[in-house]
């Protein structure tokens, strides 16, 4: 028996660990969440992915720590491609958690021709800074290249999303503290790579209520990457992130810039 099938039960064995892992531990991010930038270009067959860190830390007036962890998890066969994306993080203010969330998302691909690629995907997220207690979404779509080549790729996609939120509010809100809709989405991404070193992602999500264009969210990404080894490499993003309509008490924009290293394996 060829060692190649004795890995396959490993496999998948820490494809399970991974799923695990990613609903155990809490995350650092909002309620729209920005897949494409997870994405690779061409992952290669059978299994891949990476996992990456950021510390803040600050001390004096204030004593503050905030911890984010990420990882992904490619399965790449010849019909379809499978992600699972699941992402972490801890903010503690003295020694109070002042902010804390999480997410796991599950994508599949299927490669249908070179123009069109049919796929569907579920989420399940919480976001205390946001006031979300539980996000669940369903959805499904397509995406498609308009070029791509050495240089990078540039693409789109579009999708119908079902979308249920159950929100921590004051029993005065005015915004339901329980909300099912119905969402469009629709994405563009670039991929630009100026040199085998150096990589850029941006990725612009519009995500409006399909009975109401007025009930708006957006959200853009602007990912830079750049190896330290073969397997690590260190990366800053800008993040935005926009809703229409927020829930009482929460901003209706957030930015975030992180730095923090990624190891690919």
């Amino acid at each position: 028996m060829s060692l190649g099938l004795h890995l396959i039960p490993l496999r998948r064995h820490l494809f399970s660990l991974f799923i695990a892992f990613t609903v155990a531990f809490p995350a650092q991010i909002a309620a729209q969440v920005d897949i494409e930038a997870l994405r690779t270009e061409d992952p290669p067959m059978g299994y891949s992915g990476s996992i990456g860190s950021n510390v803040t830390v600050r001390t004096g007036n204030v004593d503050f720590i905030q911890l984010g962890l990420n990882a992904r998890l490619f399965h790449v066969d010849d019909l379809s491609t499978t992600l699972v994306v699941g992402n972490g993080g801890l903010g503690l203010l003295g020694r109070s958690r002042f902010a804390s969330s999480g997410l796991l998302h599950y994508r599949k691909t299927y490669l249908y021709n070179r123009r069109i690629s049919p796929e569907w995907f579920g989420q399940l997220n919480y976001d205390r800074s946001q006031r979300l207690d539980f996000r669940m979404v369903l959805g499904g779509g397509g995406r498609t290249s308009f070029a791509s080549g050495e240089w990078g790729e540039f693409g789109m996609g579009a999708s119908i999303v079902l979308e249920h939120e159950a929100l921590n509010l004051p029993e005065d809100a005015v915004h339901p503290d329980n909300t099912n809709t119905v969402r469009w989405s629709s994405f563009l991404t670039l991929r630009v790579v100026p040199t085998e070193d150096f990589v850029i992602t941006s990725t612009t999500y519009m995500q409006p209520a399909y009975n109401d264009f007025s009930d708006l969210r957006m959200l853009g990404k602007i990912r830079i990457a750049t190896p330290v080894t073969d397997k690590l490499a260190l990366t800053v993003s800008f993040n935005m992130r926009y809703d229409s309509g927020p829930p009482d008490g929460t901003s209706a924009l957030d930015t975030t810039l992180k730095t923090g290293i990624a190891y690919v394996y």
